[in-house]
């Protein structure tokens, strides 16, 4: 009831020379995003190294013909995210929703345990125990479903998220969901559920 993934694929303008890959630390790349920012393009040249050229890739980001980050690669195995996303449940129900409301109404329970959500045919409803709900406008296909998630986890998928809707594709209350930006096809998150009791929100 912990894990997130999240993929997304940017398009370049243009491309030379084949394929490679190479793991780099996330902490390491998000620190370079403001740098990034500040150009009109960033290009990212990799340099294969290790066996089959993924291990020990490296990384090097040049922005509009300034300086030159480097970014060595990692060591480890980078999870098998195809074979996950390819061998996830049917999706039964989706759900469509601000992507900005459900936000706020999450972090107004963030750290007080799970939150529960309900997809009626019109709206969204969460809540916790006898708590009001909080209700958002939705529009959903498929049967309803009720399922609980901890707002740690979901809150970070929401916000790395695009575009002003994002779209929940749910199999089940126990399998992951498949969080899109409704806008944004290629951007994509997964995030499990936590157990929990049918909601009364």
């Amino acid at each position: 009831d912990r894990y997130r993934l999240a993929v997304r694929v940017l398009p370049g303008r243009s491309m030379a020379g084949g394929p490679g890959r190479a793991l780099v630390d996330a902490d390491l790349l998000a620190d370079l995003g403001d740098w990034a920012l500040r150009g009109t393009d960033v290009r990212i040249e990799v340099e294969v190294g290790g066996e089959e050229g993924v291990d020990g890739g490296r990384a090097v980001l040049c922005a509009d013909d300034g300086p030159r980050r480097a970014l060595t690669g990692g060591r480890g195995t980078f999870p098998s995210y195809r074979t996950m996303l390819d061998a996830l449940a049917p999706v039964r129900t989706r759900v469509v929703t601000d992507r900005g409301a459900l936000r706020a109404a999450l972090g107004g329970w963030h750290g007080e345990g799970a939150v529960r959500l309900r997809a009626r045919e019109r709206e969204l409803a969460l809540g916790r125990g006898d708590s009001e709900p909080a209700v958002l406008p939705a529009v959903r296909t498929g049967p309803p479903q009720d399922l609980a998630f901890d707002p740690a986890v979901l809150l970070p998928a929401l916000e790395a998220s695009v575009g002003p809707d994002v779209l929940l594709e749910i199999a089940s209350a126990a399998e992951p969901v498949v969080v899109r930006s409704a806008d944004q096809g290629s951007f994509t998150t997964l995030v499990m559920p936590v157990h929990g009791h049918p909601s009364n929100v």
